[in-house]
């Protein structure tokens, strides 16, 4: 009877699955979500339009301070708490699996 189990496999092992660690980890641009990242790109895009219509040193200074504002601004918001109250999403972003410790 083994001789049929060994022909079944021909040789080879069963199939193993691995619990992989990090499965709930989420994809960060700059260090912010992305949809926060998205923010970020449209404030940018936002500031090369106004930046087009003509450049002085005041504006590239002001504009230049904006980001960086923008950009901790978003930064703090990242932390989820805010965001995710507003967003109200059906389902969670991240599963949460017990079973495998």
């Amino acid at each position: 009877m083994s001789g049929g189990y060994r022909s079944l496999y021909n040789g080879r092992l069963m199939k193993s699955y691995r619990v992989y660690k990090n499965v709930n980890k989420q994809p960060y641009i700059l260090g912010l979500r992305l949809s926060l990242f998205y923010l970020y790109i449209l404030l940018l895009i936002i500031v090369i339009f106004l930046l087009s219509a003509g450049i002085t040193f005041f504006k590239l200074a002001f504009y230049t301070a904006f980001l960086i504002v923008g950009y901790l601004v978003l930064k703090k918001l990242n932390s989820g708490a805010l965001l995710d109250s507003i967003s109200n999403e059906r389902f969670p972003n991240t599963i949460i699996n017990d079973n495998y410790k």
